[in-house]
């Protein structure tokens, strides 16, 4: 049986893991698989933080910093993408909102319909 020292060294490595590749993810722009990443690594963090009572697991607090320090820069890198994503959203928003005020101009139908979708 493990002791909290060994299982708590366990779910750090894992999680250290779990921060690395987040951080491959996020800089090959693979939000969706990153942020599923980070829910898979939610139970471990419960758990190491349950351990964090036992005297013996204090000893593994750099590592716990170092990880911390990781996935604040992760977050950070997240929260750039998703600024940038929402700044292209709300252009295209905007694109839209531009083409359904000029549309009935030019005699066009529905800006949404397809040429293809009248043909059939």
């Amino acid at each position: 049986m493990e002791t909290p020292y060994q299982t708590a060294q366990r779910l750090l490595s894992a999680l250290e893991d779990f921060a690395s590749q987040e951080a491959v993810l996020l800089r090959s722009l693979d939000l969706v698989e990153a942020v599923q990443i980070s829910e898979r690594a939610a139970p471990l963090v419960e758990k190491l933080c349950a351990l964090a009572i036992d005297p013996g697991v204090a000893a593994l607090r750099p590592r716990v910093e170092e990880l911390v320090a990781q996935r604040r820069q992760n977050a950070v890198l997240l929260d750039a993408h998703l600024a940038r994503l929402q700044g292209e959203l709300r252009r295209i928003d905007e694109a839209r909102s531009r083409l359904a005020r000029v549309a009935p101009v030019y005699g066009g139908s529905s800006p949404s319909e397809s040429r293809l979708n009248t043909a059939a």
